[in-house]
């Protein structure tokens, strides 16, 4: 009974979905590109189909490239549908991941449309990356006996608060799931409260700290300082610490928006407030104070460049976003206040002084000349930084090994 007023509400929200997709639209067509999908038609065939099939669902952006190591190694055994919500995610996942992985929109957890998917590929395990938790996929696995498992697991303090409203439902939902490794104990906490089986979750760390430089590239340009993954009112933060700094005439301001379709609207801010500004796929001179990144992919690279990096959705209580990557490249590291997301990283990076978090403008500036005013302490913020992600690789063997072994290989 749970399940079918889950679904009456679904299928009553669906219309809302849909206007939400197309206003979306405007600011990225994408969104209305494969629509279908999200009704659980039209999906891609398989381009071998002779392995064993692993339906993985990493819902956006940051999940897509968090998953990337873990997914390469399970593409070695088994056939792998990659589903993903959002654009971002989609075109990111297209990007990095070879022509036999097939990339989809997921379908809205409506059950007739789940259901769909699954008759589809008849996929032979599935695998959620993170905090996907959705009640009609993990029930109709559950009903086919398809086992489905969470990877790198994680729940924060507000995502545990706004599932533990829906604890009638989720309570019997999250004890269908087959196995979940999870990142830290904390999250174990939360998800033992919510009702998921002790004996069926292990803490094993984050896939994240599996992260690989080797093949990034730096952009070649003046130095700069990294604004990484920002939203909106952080860019204004930014901005205004970059014009009070001192010695802003050594320095370029690159910032790199969390969603790539607000970069002309940076920019024309940027303007406003007297900066020479230039979007980055137009940047053909020096002639510039801050230049505004327009396409997705390059954030390694510019990472890898970097003077600094403040990395964005802490300033503003969005949760943070990942900052091992900017840790794995070099980059000297700021945050903000608001990293929930990331709460137990970002512990480890505080406690090894590996980063810096700052809570207004004014911190921002402060941290910013801290860094400039002495490169040898940067370079040691940096470093600790990188000896943080080297004590915490291993998580994707880990979890890789075990679906490996609990599937097996098809004869």
């Amino acid at each position: 009974m749970k399940l079918v007023i889950y679904n009456f509400l679904i299928l009553i929200l669906v219309p809302v979905f849909v206007l939400r997709i197309f206003v979306k639209s405007f600011s990225d067509s994408d969104y209305t590109k494969h629509f279908l999908n999200r009704f659980g038609y039209n999906f891609s065939q398989l381009k071998q189909a002779n392995k064993k099939i692993i339906w993985f669902h990493a819902v956006s952006l940051g999940e897509v490239i968090g998953s990337q190591a873990l997914i390469n190694k399970l593409a070695k055994h088994f056939d792998i549908v990659i589903t993903t919500s959002t654009p971002t995610g989609l075109r990111r996942a297209k990007e990095i991941f070879p022509e036999n992985i097939v990339i989809n929109y997921a379908p809205w957890d409506f059950v007739f449309f789940v259901n769909r998917l699954l008759n589809f590929y008849k996929p032979d395990a599935i695998l959620i990356f993170e905090t996907e938790i959705w009640p009609s996929m993990i029930s109709q696995a559950s009903k086919k006996n398809i086992p489905l498992y969470l990877m790198n697991g994680r729940l924060s303090h507000k995502s545990y608060r706004a599932y533990a409203m829906s604890s009638w439902l989720l309570k019997d939902i999250l004890k269908k799931i087959t196995f979940s490794f999870v990142q830290t104990s904390k999250h174990k906490d939360r998800f033992l409260k919510l009702g998921i089986n002790e004996d069926s979750i292990e803490v094993v760390g984050s896939v994240k700290f599996d992260i690989s430089s080797a093949n990034t590239k730096p952009v070649k340009t003046a130095p700069f300082i990294l604004g990484a993954s920002t939203h909106p009112g952080e860019e204004e933060i930014l901005l205004n610490a970059f014009n009070r700094l001192e010695s802003r005439e050594h320095f370029k301001l690159f910032i790199c928006p969390r969603h790539t379709e607000r970069a002309a609207e940076i920019s024309r801010q940027a303007t406003i407030k007297g900066f020479r500004s230039q979007l980055f796929s137009n940047l053909n001179s020096e002639d510039y104070d801050v230049c505004i990144i327009d396409s997705i992919g390059l954030l390694p690279s510019l990472y890898a460049a970097s003077s600094m990096s403040f990395v964005g959705g802490s300033l503003v209580p969005r949760g943070g976003h990942n900052l091992i990557e900017p840790a794995a490249l070099g980059s000297p590291i700021i945050i903000g206040p608001h990293t929930f997301n990331f709460e137990d990283i970002v512990e480890q990076f505080l406690n090894n002084k590996a980063c810096i978090k700052v809570t207004s403008e004014d911190e921002l500036l402060a941290a910013i000349d801290f860094f400039i005013g002495d490169l040898k302490i940067a370079e040691q913020y940096a470093l600790r930084a990188k000896e943080v992600v080297e004590r915490n690789k291993g998580s994707t063997e880990v979890q890789a090994s075990y679906i490996i072994k609990q599937l097996g290989e098809k004869n």
